[in-house]
């Protein structure tokens, strides 16, 4: 349950500071993107312990505290509608590529997952959330630099994963 309480707040701290942008060296990304280099393995950490219902069932959950954030005017409506569709999309690649690997070891399918989900929220958000607010250069400058910053967290998470999450080593 912790990580379902987890994931869901990670979003929601995620989508109150996506549109504060960092600049480490030339690397441009979102605040937010800190939060969901974690919220990809949360997910996955959740699949571990539950079946695809709970995983859906977890996401909506998201999606839901996200537009009661947004109508308490905690967050931008343009920032909670391209995430509830970016989440949706990319969290439902994610759980169907996991699903896929279920006979391979934990860390494959953590990272395969990742690896298709993350661009693909990415992208999705980033444009639906600031095409005409940000400049083009600046939104290609912060879908790479988030894509690379999700990865960054996600490979690191998966592997303080693989040390919390029992029978992480092997298929299940």
């Amino acid at each position: 349950m912790r990580y379902i309480l987890l994931y869901i707040l990670a979003i929601l701290a995620a989508n109150l500071t996506a549109d504060a942008i960092l600049t480490v060296g030339v690397v441009q990304f979102a605040l937010g993107t800190l939060f969901f280099g974690v919220i990809f393995t949360l997910r996955d950490l959740i699949h571990r312990q539950y079946n695809k219902t709970v995983v859906y069932a977890t996401i909506l959950a998201a999606v839901g505290v996200n537009a009661i954030a947004a109508a308490a005017s905690l967050a931008s409506l343009r920032i909670i509608v391209a995430s509830a569709i970016a989440l949706f999309l990319s969290e439902l690649t994610d759980t169907e590529v996991y699903h896929a690997l279920r006979h391979r070891v934990w860390v494959i399918r953590a990272l395969s997952s990742n690896a298709l989900s993350a661009p693909l929220d990415t992208t999705l958000f980033t444009m639906l959330a600031f095409y005409g607010v940000w400049s083009n250069d600046l939104i290609a400058s912060v879908i790479v630099g988030d894509s690379l910053v999700k990865y960054a967290i996600a490979a690191s998470a998966v592997g303080l994963g693989m040390n919390i999450a029992p029978g992480a080593r092997r298929a299940v």
